[in-house]
């Protein structure tokens, strides 16, 4: 009897290691991996990335600068490897949500070749003045000189909308929906590779 109790435990013992070491194993995928794994789905994506305007250059659009907007739309584009175009509105719960990602990734990344801008749509100037003061937000921000035109060429139906744009102004990737900063790089990254 004592022989078959120790049997039992030895082996339910080996078992819960042999679990341990199997759920170890799955949880021991490298970050590089991962990342690795995102950009390939990226590269691979249909989804959201079958938007209307990828392949588009935004610089053929015309931007009225709202705030901290020391340069112009196309200057700050063609002066960085990737800029991160987030189209929002006050009303926007999403957008709301997100903005602090977006001041957050636009502040650790500051000195790098990467610039987030906001493009405001379909708002008011005092709703989007209240929101821009509300997330004291410290990147650019522009609108467009005719929303209604660029709404329709560029599809933007959907809030939040974001592009992602080489230095030539292309739309390499877009997403639509709320960001968050691992979204970021993995689309950034990607625009670099494609770059």
């Amino acid at each position: 009897m004592k022989k078959k109790n120790i049997i039992i435990i030895i082996l339910l013992a080996v078992f819960f290691i042999l679990v341990g070491a199997g759920i170890g194993a799955v949880l021991n995928v490298s970050d590089e991996r991962l990342r690795q794994q995102s950009l390939e789905t990226l590269q691979n994506s249909e989804g959201r990335d079958n938007h209307h305007a990828v392949g588009r250059n935004i610089m053929d659009e015309a931007f009225t600068g709202i705030m901290n907007d020391d340069e112009a739309l196309r200057d700050i584009i063609t002066s960085n490897e990737v800029t991160v175009v987030n189209f929002f509105a006050s009303w926007c719960d999403p957008c709301r949500r997100e903005t602090p990602e977006l001041i957050d990734y636009q502040a650790d990344h500051s000195g790098e070749s990467l610039d987030v801008v906001g493009v405001n749509i379909d708002d008011n100037p005092k709703n989007r003045d209240e929101f821009l003061e509300e997330f004291g937000v410290t990147y650019p921000v522009f609108e467009f000189e005719d929303e209604s035109a660029a709404i329709e060429s560029y599809k933007i139906h959907l809030m939040p909308t974001t592009f992602f744009v080489d230095s030539e102004g292309t739309i390499v990737r877009a997403y639509i929906g709320e960001v968050g900063t691992d979204l970021i790089d993995s689309y950034v990254n990607y625009v670099k590779e494609e770059s």
